[in-house]
């Protein structure tokens, strides 16, 4: 079984989130994939919407997604949440499968700069997809030469091993800035780029007002 993991925020999950995933899938043929919200995130600013919050918001969205699902591993963690650590509990987890990680082109751009980032090949494989207004230029040598070294062409070519590869998918371009979408829910407008039980939980709940 092939089982992807996508770290994030997700403060809130939306239609890109969503989209690009379900053609990943189809992609690689992948058999699960959980949507995994990150507690206490070391890149980024802080949330907005609580962990529980952010948790119940995936859940709902996963329910229209046959294979998608909520992964709430790293909110039960006291410590931050840094992927090297998470892969090697799920390694242990699912001794089986193969473990896929998924993100998105500007994480790849600066992975250089997380905790032990080396060390995620020896649990998965490293999944890419690209990001509107994101180009692939990699800066410093250090990750010049670690995309090459694992980097590969073909989704076939994952299946070679169960960790150690590094695949830049073909997903489609969604331009939809988390941080504009917040400031859009202000204003509550009509339609918003989310599911509907999500934005019925947002208003439900008073969330980025």
């Amino acid at each position: 079984m092939i089982r992807a993991f996508f770290g994030g925020t997700f403060d809130p999950i939306h239609n890109g989130h969503l989209e690009t995933s379900s053609a990943l899938m189809k992609e690689l043929g992948i058999d699960r994939l959980a949507f995994m919200p990150s507690a206490i995130p070391p890149h980024r600013t802080q949330p907005e919407a609580s962990a529980e919050q952010r948790l119940n918001m995936v859940k709902l969205a996963c329910k229209d997604y046959p294979g998608f699902e909520a992964e709430d591993w790293e909110l039960q963690q006291s410590r931050p949440s840094y992927t090297t650590a998470t892969l090697a509990e799920f390694s242990e987890r699912f001794p089986n499968d193969t473990l896929v990680f998924v993100m998105g082109m500007d994480s790849l751009m600066s992975l250089n700069r997380w905790h032990k980032w080396r060390e995620i090949v020896q649990y998965a494989h490293i999944v890419v997809m690209p990001r509107s207004g994101v180009p692939f230029a990699p800066q410093g040598g250090e990750l010049e030469t670690f995309i090459a070294q694992h980097r590969v062409n073909q989704p076939s070519d994952l299946e070679s091993a169960k960790n150690g590869k590094l695949y830049i998918a073909q997903t489609p371009l969604i331009d939809i800035s988390a941080t504009e979408l917040r400031e859009q829910l202000h204003k509550r407008p009509a339609s918003p780029p989310i599911p509907e039980s999500v934005y019925k939980y947002i208003k439900e709940n008073k969330l980025y007002l």
